[in-house]
């Protein structure tokens, strides 16, 4: 990370220049020819001095902005990237990911974000398929990219090349023309083929989505929090949404992701608007504290929203907007907006109405468009259209139809979900027509899990399914079937089984419970009769584990694990993972203890001390280094891993 204060002389975020801009509001037109990098550069030349990007201590005006990624495109280019090469990005959030992201449009190329967490087959293969002739690293991420094959090409330091370019005395912009129908970059979501499927979204799709919109007010001194992952679309919003309309981005570190972390980068920083997942946006609402008065529009969305948590948090932030979100990654972050009134009472939330420069429309079976009141599947169109998916005519020839509109035949993406359209124009969900699921989030192919667990050569065969543990938490439970009979009975052979996975998934896709099967049931047809695969029990005790609590912080302790896993008995001694638990429900547990003892822990004190009887100690001081201790580091490597996708999948 390169030092900004160093290296521009750059002001503290307290300083009364953060937000000044000195200009008056100026409005940008969505113009659908032009690449984003043009309408950067006119907010550079429009407020200069304004701040663009903060991080940390650490600020860059659109002036620096504009002048580094000028000069890191040069570098480029002189590296031999042209107009529509592909270039990766190996990076966490961070100031200077956003000057590689600019760069690379301005350079002509396109860029495919990497997530440093992902395993290394899932890394290999989308590094394959696109092939990336320059990959962006940070010093963490550079060992990764040296061992995938299709990434070592030219592995560029990003630290080392923007610290020395920045001490340039000349930027030299490369002469690329690029319009608004080139694509800007390739997003890789899960595939039900069982491969990850990368969507192609051009300048114009990421413009339509923050500019002249319908569904938010941006203003020059609105501060937008980065803290998405940048594989991620929600990126897309956090990022381009500041940039292209001359407000600041806030960016959130990497490390120790908590709410009380999340909600201090806000207060710090002056956020003012937000996106976040539905998870996350629960939590938010239930535990987050703290004055936040610059805040005045929350979005959230990637899952089905909760109406009570929509209600707590109106009641606890009157003054703030709220807006249920909703959008493929095929439709470049939001298609349809729902703005939460205040007294909101009904039991379900809508997706909303169409965001401007969109059409939504419902089909039948045959495509045809249903009128108000019909259910189908969800059908959108307009300028947020992704290109194509990248080489894969096939399957965007699928999913991407002309329709006989009343308006006139339309270009649209088939989501897949069923839905509703009311006579006023909102949207309501009524669920999936395939085996895509939503969770925190991430879109879920289960069928690219089932792909991988038929691939591992101890199974005969295998089954995913998604099932709802309480009213919001979806649970994902993989049927095994083992091709030897004696690992039927065999607690480890799943646990190995799981641990092969983890090598070809990313830790999100990862089942929590796994059940052995003999056999499949079979319907009358012969096919198998996923309705009779109930859930399992949540197994967090052992029926002989001594799952009584002896003092105050294990008290506590077990009955936070109990809420947040939906089990009555817990294991004293079982690891917080080893239970099904998830990134997201350990963040709910973290934020109970700190909100129920008044005072704050360290995040990371949940992964190193990862059962009850351990973190009881650690709270109450008496933490020692004792046989379960011991065993506790001997999967440490594992619970890092899991923390990098914690502070990933929070976002």
């Amino acid at each position: 990370m390169i030092s900004c204060r160093a290296m521009i002389g750059g002001k503290s975020v307290t300083d009364p220049a953060f937000l000044e801009t000195n200009e008056a509001d100026v409005v940008v037109s969505y113009d659908r020819d032009r690449s984003l990098q043009d309408i950067v550069r006119q907010q550079a030349r429009i407020a200069p001095q304004a701040t663009a990007i903060v991080f940390g201590d650490e600020r860059l005006t659109y002036d620096e902005l504009d002048r580094l990624s000028d000069a890191l495109a040069g570098h480029l280019a002189e590296l031999g990237i042209r107009k529509g090469d592909v270039v990766g990005m190996l990076l966490p959030r961070a100031l200077n990911t956003v000057i590689c992201m600019l760069s690379i449009l301005k350079a002509g190329g396109v860029y495919v974000p990497l997530d440093p967490a992902y395993p290394e087959e899932h890394l290999a293969y989308v590094a394959a398929e696109c092939a990336p002739k320059v990959v962006f690293v940070d010093a963490a991420s550079a060992g990764r990219a040296s061992s995938v094959p299709d990434l070592r090409g030219t592995i560029i330091d990003a630290e080392v090349v923007i610290g020395r370019l920045a001490h340039s005395a000349v930027a030299k912009r490369p002469a690329v023309e690029v319009t608004g129908s080139d694509p800007a970059y390739i997003m890789y979501t899960s595939g039900s083929t069982g491969r990850p499927k990368g969507v192609t979204i051009a300048h114009r799709s990421i413009a339509r989505v923050v500019l002249d919109q319908n569904y938010i007010d941006f203003r020059r001194d609105d501060v937008i929090l980065h803290a998405a992952t940048i594989a991620f679309d929600a990126t897309t919003f956090e990022i381009w949404g500041a940039l292209l309309n001359g407000c600041t981005v806030a960016v959130m570190p990497d490390a120790d992701f908590s709410l009380a972390r999340l909600t201090g980068v806000m207060r710090d920083t002056g956020v003012s608007m937000t996106f976040l997942t539905t998870g996350l946006f629960n939590l938010f609402a239930d535990y987050a504290g703290g004055d936040l008065p610059r805040l005045r529009h929350v979005l959230f969305g990637g899952d089905v929203g909760s109406p009570v948590h929509a209600r707590r948090f109106i009641q606890r932030y009157p003054g703030c907007r709220l807006s249920n979100a909703y959008g493929p990654t095929e439709t470049t972050v939001f298609a349809a907006v729902f703005t939460v009134p205040p007294g909101f009472a009904e039991a379900d939330l809508p997706i909303g109405k169409a965001i401007a420069h969109t059409g939504i429309c419902i089909l039948d079976e045959e495509l045809r468009e249903l009128p108000p009141g019909r259910e189908g599947q969800l059908a959108i169109s307009g300028d947020g259209l992704a290109i194509d998916y990248f080489r894969c005519p096939e399957r965007t020839a699928e999913k991407f139809v002309f329709v006989a509109t009343q308006a006139g035949p339309k270009r649209c993406y088939l989501t897949g979900d069923i839905a509703l359209l009311q006579p006023d124009g909102t949207v309501s969900f009524k669920g999936r027509r395939d085996r895509q699921v939503k969770i925190n989030g991430k879109r879920i192919e289960l069928d690219e899990i089932e792909t991988a667990l038929r691939n591992d050569p101890a199974l005969s065969d295998a089954i995913v399914l998604c099932h709802l543990q309480g009213p919001a938490l979806k649970r994902i439970v993989a049927y095994l079937r083992p091709r030897a009979e004696t690992a039927l009975g065999d607690p480890a052979f799943a646990q190995e089984v799981m641990s092969r996975l983890r090598a070809t998934l990313p830790v999100y896709m990862i089942p929590s419970a796994t059940v052995m099967v003999e056999a499949f049931p079979l319907t009358p047809a012969g096919k198998v009769d996923r309705a009779s695969l109930l859930p399992p029990p949540v197994e967090a005790a052992r029926p002989d584990a001594e799952a009584v609590a002896s003092t105050q912080a294990e008290t506590l302790l077990t009955q936070l694990w109990s809420e947040a896993l939906g089990a009555e008995r817990i294991d004293l001694d079982r690891n917080f993972f080893d239970l099904g638990g998830t990134s997201l429900q350990l963040l709910q547990v973290h934020a109970g203890l700190e909100t129920r003892l008044g005072r704050s822990v360290d995040v990371v004190a949940l992964f190193k001390h990862s059962t009850i009887r351990e973190l009881a100690r650690h709270i109450e001081g008496k933490s020692q280094n004792t046989a379960r201790s011991i065993a506790a580091a001997q999967r440490a490597a594992l619970q890092r891993k899991t923390m990098s996708q914690f502070r990933r999948s929070a976002s």
